[in-house]
């Protein structure tokens, strides 16, 4: 409770309470600002990868240069076309950049369809090695009744590593 020593009337009391803030000292958190700045920067980009690409082609689509800040100033007096004419650059910078990204896309998944079938074909090398070491061991394992090695398939063997290491 505020005590007034001068006698004040409680109507001045009421006119000493703080007024609230106004529009225009409103300051918003940092992480609103990050997110507004992420995307002007994003927008920036997109401009800039549509102004490189433009420059790449040699020409804009109406045949001048690029001007993305053109027509209108800051008078505010521009008509609706030279507003259209403005803004059409940054859509287009976007489907431009979209196609470049798509085009990318279709090169990793070819380089992942490419990468597939190596392995594919590596496996399989693998697993006919391993089909034939498989024989070769079977035919070397075998044994007579007396418990001795099967004479014909140690010399199969040999003549097929003879033969393997002659051509």
């Amino acid at each position: 409770f505020f005590f007034c020593v001068t006698g004040c009337s409680r109507a001045g009391l009421v006119s000493m309470a703080p007024q609230s803030r106004s529009r225009s000292t409103y300051v918003p958190p940092a992480w609103k600002q990050q997110r507004q700045k992420k995307k002007q920067v994003e927008r920036w980009k997109t401009v800039g990868k549509y102004k490189q690409l433009l420059r790449k082609e040699g020409s804009a689509p109406g045949g001048a240069a690029p001007n993305v800040h053109a027509g209108g100033g800051g008078g505010g007096g521009g008509s609706n076309a030279s507003i259209g004419k403005r803004r059409k650059p940054a859509g287009s910078a976007q489907a431009l950049a979209r196609k470049s990204w798509e085009e990318q896309q279709r090169e990793v998944e070819a380089a992942r369809e490419e990468e597939r079938r190596a392995h594919e074909e590596r496996s399989q090398a693998v697993a006919a090695a391993q089909r034939r070491r498989a024989e070769t061991s079977a035919k070397l394992k075998k044994r007579t009744r007396r418990g001795q090695p099967v004479l014909s398939n140690q010399v199969d063997v040999i003549l097929q590593k003879l033969g393997a290491g002659s051509s």
